[in-house]
């Protein structure tokens, strides 16, 4: 059997590695537009328990990844939950599901200890272990040049539907498998714009900045108060900063905005200054050191999607709305058992393309944050 995986991203990348370690001979097809350089959150610190689910199951593809490849992808990490104090009595039940999904989570009364700030009077912190995990993907992505029976191609790919089949194109050579998937991210609405056919996706500029300052512990914290996330590094520099009593934390805030690929150049000036004040109110005094933007993309009910379009062979997997980490190789794997049975795993089911029907609006608003802890 041969397929053509088609985005060398987070999910293209962890689906080459698991349908080759199945004996599947594949094509991937990377445009190299968009690559993850430092290693992402993995976290089971969701809100649905359909998405922690997927978490837990990405979180043993991972494992699993890792033992078969003989390197080590996951690096465990402890995390702060900050939440207002009104909402503690829905944090109940959340949290009853991080523990059901392995995450050991209690209420803490200081976050000074990791070298974060009481931004007000009415807020809450709540330490976890084994809830978070920081995945070295520029390895994992690495390791796909290395694999036997893997034809890597670098170039942009073209989809052409007819006489039930389907053609990749790419740099005018023309490319055919028993089964293509479109993995590209951001980029799946605008190769399938050229087949004519209409996916409920939509594109969105993300951003994220870096900043060092001294006595900020190794957390990741989800800043449901300030309305950001910070998380470290996690690279080599880390340790030899550390030397110095400096670190670099990288933050977001989730803040989006609906945009194509290629339409932006460079990170908004609002969203430094913006993101610049709420890490400083957590954690004293930084210095902005670097700042970088990519795309996202996002389904109408702000949930990933995965299935078939228009024809069996050839499927979709995306809408991850930034949780591509978190909850893809779950998906990615439910993929996997398609192509090789047929047939789609019960887990992924309410994740089916199939949910939206032919009836969704041409845009939608995409301010609001899908894993909001409380409602």
């Amino acid at each position: 059997m041969n397929v053509i995986v088609i985005g060398g991203g987070v999910i293209g990348t962890v689906l080459t590695h698991l349908l080759s370690l199945r004996g599947v001979s594949v094509t991937l097809v990377n445009s190299d537009f968009q690559r993850p350089r430092f290693p992402l959150i993995h976290s089971k610190l969701l809100r649905f328990p359909e998405d922690i689910k997927l978490a837990r199951i990405s979180e043993d593809v991972y494992v699993g990844l890792s033992r078969e490849l003989g390197i080590n992808v996951l690096r465990p990490m402890k995390s702060i939950t900050v939440i207002p104090a009104v909402c503690y009595n829905d944090m109940l039940g959340i949290m009853g599901m991080w523990h059901e999904a392995g995450a050991e989570t209690h209420v803490v009364s200081s976050i000074d200890e990791y070298g974060l700030k009481r931004a007000n009077d009415q807020e809450m912190y709540i330490l976890s272990t084994n809830g978070d995990n920081l995945v070295n993907y520029p390895l994992l992505m690495g390791k796909v040049h290395e694999i036997k029976g893997v034809n890597y191609i670098r170039g942009e790919a073209a989809i052409r539907l007819g006489n039930h089949e389907v053609r990749v194109l790419v740099s005018g050579n023309e490319l055919r498998g028993d089964y293509v998937i479109l993995a590209s991210g951001a980029w799946n609405s605008i190769i399938t714009r050229g087949t004519g056919l209409r996916v409920p996706l939509l594109p969105y500029k993300c951003q994220a900045a870096a900043f060092m300052g001294r006595g900020i512990s190794n957390v990741i914290v989800y800043d449901y108060v300030l309305d950001i996330y910070m998380r470290p590094l996690g690279s080599v520099i880390d340790n030899a900063l550390s030397r110095l009593g400096l670190s670099i934390i990288v933050a977001g805030d989730g803040n989006s905005r609906i945009t194509e690929p290629g339409r932006e150049a460079g990170v908004d000036r609002e969203f430094i200054s913006e993101i610049r004040g709420k890490v400083r109110s957590r954690v004293g005094e930084v210095l902005l050191v670097g700042s970088r933007f990519g795309y996202c993309e996002v389904t109408p009910d702000m949930r990933p999607l995965v299935g078939t379009l228009g024809l069996d062979s050839l499927l979709l997997i995306g809408g991850f709305n930034g949780y591509g980490a978190e909850v893809g190789p779950a998906l990615a794997s439910a993929v996997v058992d398609y192509v090789l049975s047929g047939s789609w795993p019960d887990y992924a089911r309410p994740y089916l393309i199939d949910r939206f029907g032919n009836d969704w609006p041409s845009t939608w608003d995409i301010s609001v944050e899908a894993h909001e802890l409380c409602v």
